[in-house]
């Protein structure tokens, strides 16, 4: 009896799909790798130089360290986590070419715009309304990290998921 077996080619293994991280969904990783950068960077620039420098010195040492994690760090991890079965790249910022120096300009704006926008919203909820944040609940103090994060997070996410919005309305119409 011989019967002729089909060959099948052997399926391409997913790298990731060993690992049990695999089952996360993407939104869920990146959304943790973004809160984790916006913290450390607020960690380390305000714990480490918050007592040598102005509040505004301060700020824009954070500032820029932040644009660059940004670039540099989440947005090259969102662009490698992307592939054609997981597409993450609708979670940057931007479309633009990242092997361009536009690209760290669009990303210093948007920074920039929500970084504003953040610590207006910290002078209302700490200065003019007196509402604790988390630091204040922790430990009484109120530069911390966790509270930048999930404000700039929300920020962030609003502006992604607008873009993605507006991009889904112009292909529709």
């Amino acid at each position: 009896m011989s019967k002729k077996s089909k060959i099948e080619a052997p399926k391409r293994p997913d790298p990731y799909a060993v690992d049990k991280l695999a089952v996360i969904p993407a939104w869920l990783k990146i959304g943790f790798l973004k809160f984790w950068v916006y913290g450390a960077v607020y960690y380390f620039i305000v714990f480490t130089l918050s007592g040598t420098l102005h509040f505004l010195d301060l700020w824009a040492v954070q500032l820029g360290v932040m644009i660059l994690a940004i670039e540099y760090i989440g947005n090259t991890l969102i662009v490698w986590m992307h592939t054609e079965a997981k597409p993450t790249l609708k979670y940057l910022p931007h479309e633009i070419n990242r092997k361009s120096v536009w690209s760290l300009l669009a990303t210093a704006l948007y920074t920039t715009l929500l970084f504003v926008v953040v610590q207006l919203t910290l002078l209302l909820w700490v200065d003019v309304w007196g509402l604790p944040t988390i630091g204040d609940l922790i430990s009484e103090s109120t530069a911390d990290p966790i509270t930048f994060s999930l404000l700039f997070l929300a920020l962030d996410t609003l502006w992604v998921a607008s873009r993605n919005a507006m991009k889904h309305l112009r292909k529709k119409g």
